[in-house]
């Protein structure tokens, strides 16, 4: 059986869930991710990844969610990494935080239930929120103030 959907979709908890296009706050937020996660896990066992599908409760390849930043096991893949190779997952949300269908009331629990701790930075509010992941403090009002 397959489904005619013409728009990007995500499968969550049994729900199909339609994908937002990118706006650029979003993507401004994940770059700033990337800058601060990158070089702060060279050498390390990890390595951050963005924006990639990651096996969740058995969810693999094309059906496994996508997580706009997850820090992994620094190794290599023959399929998608699941939840047990890794550390932490962050959405960045903005639109889709309060929505019946958002990251908040589907990817987040999702996440949470796999054994993996999960934040979400939201755009709308800055909050006071430190986030340390192995070592690398990042305060979550820095993401959004201006360079």
């Amino acid at each position: 059986m397959t489904l005619d959907i013409e728009e990007r979709t995500e499968l969550l908890d049994g729900v199909v869930v339609r994908l937002l296009q990118k706006n650029e706050p979003h993507v401004r937020i994940i770059g700033m991710l990337s800058e601060i996660f990158v070089p702060g896990l060279l050498g390390s066992r990890y390595v951050a990844r963005f924006q990639e599908p990651l096996a969740v409760n058995g969810w693999h390849g094309k059906n496994a969610p996508g997580i706009d930043v997850a820090i992994v096991a620094r190794k290599r893949y023959a399929v998608t990494p699941d939840a047990n190779d890794a550390l932490a997952f962050i959405e960045v949300s903005d639109t889709t935080y309060a929505g019946k269908r958002g990251d908040r009331t589907y990817k987040i629990p999702l996440y949470v239930n796999a054994g993996v701790p999960s934040w979400i930075v939201n755009i709308p509010f800055s909050e006071s929120e430190t986030v340390d992941i192995l070592g690398i403090a990042i305060p979550v009002a820095a993401l959004f103030a201006d360079r």
